[in-house]
């Protein structure tokens, strides 16, 4: 079990080196990006940073 102290430590974390997207897509949008993902062993999020990364030319 995490700790209060770590679980306020990872959320200092992620509030200071990442920045959330909100993303709304209709149900049937959602479902072919799933079952894409699915077909390519990647999580739904994965594959949208992914995608993005590479249309924009971002290298990590």
């Amino acid at each position: 079990m995490v700790s209060k102290s770590q679980q306020e430590a990872v959320a200092r974390y992620k509030a200071k080196v990442y920045k959330r997207i909100p993303l709304d897509v209709r149900n049937e949008e959602y479902k072919a990006i799933k079952e894409y993902a699915d077909r390519t062993g990647e999580s739904v999020n994965g594959f949208i940073r992914r995608i993005i990364k590479e249309k924009i030319g971002v290298e990590q």
